[in-house]
């Protein structure tokens, strides 16, 4: 499975990312966006999302932060969301 977030350069990836478990083995996962362009860049990533026809919401944080948040989500797609944000393992550079 993938998602529709990209991961191209520094706009795209978020400066935050949580995963935490909910409810019935699922999991939520929130991309946290800072600066003069994160509230577009957290909407960029919602409107891909929408797009593929995938539920995803954009939060004002405190400060400068705002944060697209995606779930439940199943194990699997809660993986899938992690790797669309930073790419598959191994693409990136220790």
């Amino acid at each position: 499975m993938s998602l529709p977030a990209e991961t191209g350069g520094p706009f795209f990836a978020p400066d935050r990312m949580s995963v935490w478990p909910v409810e019935g083995g699922r999991y939520g996962v929130d991309g946290t966006y800072h600066g003069a362009t994160g509230f577009e860049r957290a909407e960029a990533q919602r409107q891909r999302l929408e797009a593929a026809h995938l539920s995803a919401s954009v939060r004002q944080e405190l400060g400068d932060g705002w944060t697209l948040r995606l779930g439940p989500l199943t194990h699997g797609a809660a993986w899938a969301a992690v790797e669309a944000f930073l790419g598959p393992p191994g693409s990136r550079a220790v």
